[in-house]
């Protein structure tokens, strides 16, 4: 019987190029090695587009976002081509954004595609561990060291599960969309409206883009009984669009007891 090989798709394929850095993972080589063209144009209606005939492809980029988003955009594009070949796609800015459940399966492929070949777990992951505090300082050094915009970073921080974590979006609207580390029980569900207690409300409705993370009650985010009697540490951060992240940290084992009993 052959190993179960615990490396993604991306990861093996950034692993047989032999990248173990950061800063070596060149998208635009990677493309090219795959037959994947790769051209940035003023684009309307889309933030990327993909059209490929037998093994070779078109992969065209909007010209006017930022850098990391376009890094994004390519990643996952190159996930569309590994996941969907024969197939186009035309990808709006609103086909990237974090709003997990109601994505349609190809496009969390694609995103999940890009996780792996812009953050893999390989080298993400020991950086993870030797982070002191689990706040939006420390998500911006790996923002730096990856190339990636502090969303996705933040995401990826989340999902590698060295922390008990918790990313939140809001909107002045209400709450977008939420991720929570596995180790996170799922009772613990933030609310969807923001409580005035919150650093998140501060960065919302205030004017302070930022301030340092700190400990906050945990009644705060959640509205289950049994919640007046922990703390948790929260960090939160404008971004763009007129949305605040926060970040919160569990760091109370009781909160993280399987039982149920809070």
């Amino acid at each position: 019987m052959s190993a179960i090989n615990p490396y993604s798709r991306a990861e093996q394929r950034l692993q047989a190029l032999g990248i173990s850095a950061p800063e070596d993972i060149d998208l635009e080589a990677i493309a090219w090695d795959e037959g994947v063209r790769v051209q940035y144009s003023d684009l309307s209606g889309c933030e990327a587009r993909l059209v490929g005939v037998g093994d070779r492809a078109i992969v065209t980029i909007r010209s006017s976002t930022d850098d990391r988003r376009k890094r994004f955009s390519l990643a996952h594009e190159l996930g569309h081509w590994n996941y969907h070949r024969g197939r186009s796609f035309e990808c709006r800015a609103d086909d990237m954004v974090e709003k997990f459940s109601s994505k349609p399966i190809e496009e969390r492929e694609a995103d999940s595609y890009a996780a792996d070949l812009l953050m893999p777990a390989y080298m993400f992951q020991p950086l993870v561990r030797n982070v002191k505090r689990p706040t939006f300082d420390a998500v911006s050094e790996l923002a730096e060291k990856f190339n990636t915009s502090i969303t996705a970073t933040a995401i990826r921080m989340v999902d590698v599960n060295v922390w008990p974590l918790l990313l939140v979006c809001h909107a002045k609207g209400g709450r977008l969309w939420f991720k929570r580390s596995r180790d996170v029980p799922d009772r613990w569900f933030p609310q969807g409206e923001l409580d005035s207690d919150s650093l998140a409300f501060d960065r919302l409705f205030g004017e302070k883009d930022r301030t340092r993370a700190q400990k906050i009650g945990a009644e705060a985010w959640f509205d289950r009984r049994g919640a007046e009697r922990f703390n948790i540490v929260e960090d939160a951060i404008r971004i763009s669009n007129g949305q605040v992240l926060a970040l919160l940290w569990i760091e109370d084992n009781e909160m993280l007891d399987d039982s149920g009993r809070y």
